[in-house]
């Protein structure tokens, strides 16, 4: 019986599209592919996953690499956080389960500047019961740890937990150690899912 839900952020109550969100500098999509893939995709966004990076750090590190493109990490940098926003029909569903008794938690790779951004802003995070943030915690899916470390504070037994993550190689340690789990795909209706689990009647 599940008595624990557990959320990832980005993609599942957080909106992280890069892609669109540098739409407002330029419309060349093949650039926008090859700046995501060095920037979002980098070791240095790992580091800030991490915690063992700062926002400015990378910043300067992006900056120094890709001299040529620095009006646009200066854009990326001044503004990627406002893409950062609610996944309206999901935050409704963390606040129904809330109301039906379930405990709530959010095991996220998130970085800490993002992090305490998006608290200071969403009334909805304050909702959980708990937190595992990658960047605080300097442990990062889907690393073994963080998922333990998540049991183990919480103290929550892995065969009454649900994890949902929208991506599917998260998913596996979770899986490993017991959790149930609902893979959270763009064309997800997350709410037919938990149904199938018999969190909705």
């Amino acid at each position: 019986m599940i008595k624990n839900i557990i959320f990832d952020l980005g993609n599942v109550l957080l909106k992280f599209k890069p892609n669109e969100f540098l739409l407002r500098f330029t419309d060349d999509k093949e650039y926008i592919d090859q700046f995501i893939s060095k920037v979002t995709r980098s070791k240095t966004w790992l580091e800030l996953d991490r915690g063992t990076n700062s926002v400015e750090n990378a910043r300067t590190i992006f900056l120094s690499e890709y001299p040529d493109e620095k009006e646009i990490i200066e854009l990326f940098f001044d503004q990627w956080m406002d893409m950062l926003t609610p996944i309206e029909e999901n935050v409704k569903i963390l606040e129904e389960v809330k109301e039906l008794g379930y405990r709530t938690y959010i095991l996220s790779n998130y970085i800490i500047e993002a992090f305490s951004y998006v608290s200071s802003k969403y009334n909805f995070l304050s909702l959980f019961d708990g937190q595992i943030i990658s960047g605080v915690e300097k442990v990062i899916k889907p690393e073994k740890a963080i998922y333990e470390l998540l049991l183990s504070r919480y103290n929550l037994a892995p065969e009454e937990s649900l994890f949902i993550d929208d991506v599917l190689f998260f998913l596996k340690p979770a899986k490993k150690l017991g959790m149930k789990t609902i893979w959270n795909r763009p064309e997800t209706d997350l709410r037919e899912e938990l149904k199938k689990l018999d969190i909705f009647p």
